[in-house]
């Protein structure tokens, strides 16, 4: 059915197909000889199914809007605002922490093997990279055991990449993974992750485990294919529950993906083979680990809730929902906090604003 309206009744029209039940209609609107307006408006039992518009006012100028029911995320819509926002869901990467003595740290799929650097000397002359030499890497502990097993490809992967690993010397760094046949069949892929210059004075601080735990993260999501990951730590590195604490922080918080608002091949989700990654150290297993790394994990969990909040556009988040995320905070702290939502009245009792 084709009908002609006066301009003036366009918007009561739209607004009135909200509640239509009809299932489809056009519409063309005739102003003065400068101006058109043809609306074309499909639906079905949504009211916003499908909305096309098309406005032209002289030769010069056009507007178009284009809205879908399969929204891939909760939204407005012309007849309700946004009442809650979507969270990123945390990472499902199981993490635990072993003593490395007696344990088979190359079960996994990808075994990353951590490396202290020598302490640099205070007398030392500085050279320019290209000038340098780099000493052949030494291993020690679980990282000379392997390297034995594997006649020597341990160190063979350090001296091919001798300019850009430096023998771990920068914490953080990773050499690229070396694919290993084993017994089984099954190709292991070694990679080395640089835990920074061995300083027995200092030790190895927060700021460096948190490195670490982001390094591992990354190495994670760069090897396609794999479920399980092993991470070989030496002594040096205390099993306490701030290490432990720290590397699971960093470790979750660099699996953060925000994918709420993208869809089909946009949509990444980091490290999404992987099921597990075991930190074998060899400073012994640590009381109460999966404890540490529980907190870990929660406090990663606040950060990316922080960013969701950050990077949530204004049609999602408004102050209902933004309430509604306090309220789920509470609920979800089990008792430990408690949320109070204040209305217009209460506020304006309490004379705010």
């Amino acid at each position: 059915m084709r009908i002609s309206i006066p301009r003036t009744l366009l918007v009561a029209l739209l607004r009135g197909s909200a509640s239509s039940t009809a299932s489809a209609f056009s519409l063309s609107v005739s102003g003065n000889s400068n101006t058109a307006i043809s609306v074309r408006t499909t639906l079905s039992s949504h009211p916003t199914s499908s909305f096309v518009t098309s406005l032209r006012g002289g030769a010069s100028s056009s507007t178009s809007l284009a809205m879908s029911a399969e929204r891939p995320f909760n939204t407005w819509t012309f007849d309700k605002h946004c009442e809650s926002m979507d969270w990123t869901p945390a990472s499902e990467i199981a993490l635990s922490a072993a003593a490395a003595e007696g344990a088979s740290v190359d079960d996994s799929d990808v075994i990353i093997v951590g490396v202290l650097a020598p302490k640099k000397e205070d007398d030392a002359e500085e050279k320019d990279d290209d000038d340098k030499e780099i000493d052949p890497i030494v291993f020690s502990g679980k990282a000379k055991e392997l390297d034995e097993a594997l006649g020597g490809a341990l160190a063979d992967l350090a001296s091919e990449n001798s300019k850009a690993f430096l023998n771990g010397s920068s914490a953080g760094t990773v050499t690229p993974s070396m694919r290993i046949q084993s017994a089984g069949g099954k190709a292991k892929r070694y990679i080395l992750l640089g835990l920074g210059a061995e300083d027995p004075e200092k030790g190895i601080e927060s700021t460096t485990i948190m490195k670490l735990g982001a390094a591992v993260a990354t190495a994670c999501h760069d090897q396609k294919k794999a479920t399980s990951c092993s991470v070989v730590l030496p002594s040096q590195i205390e099993s306490s529950a701030s290490t432990l604490t720290d590397f699971s922080t960093a470790f979750y918080s660099s699996l953060y993906s925000d994918n709420r608002y993208r869809t089909g091949k946009k949509v990444e989700i980091k490290a999404e083979d992987v099921k597990s990654v075991t930190l074998f150290m060899e400073s012994g297993a640590a009381d109460g680990a999966d404890s540490s790394i529980s907190t870990g994990k929660n406090l990663a969990k606040g950060v990316s809730l922080t960013k969701d909040i950050v990077n949530a556009p204004h049609n999602v988040l408004n102050s209902e929902s933004l309430a509604d995320t306090a309220k789920k905070i509470a609920e979800e702290s089990g008792g430990s906090i408690t949320c109070e939502i204040l209305g217009k009245e209460e506020c304006e009792k309490r004379g705010m604003g």
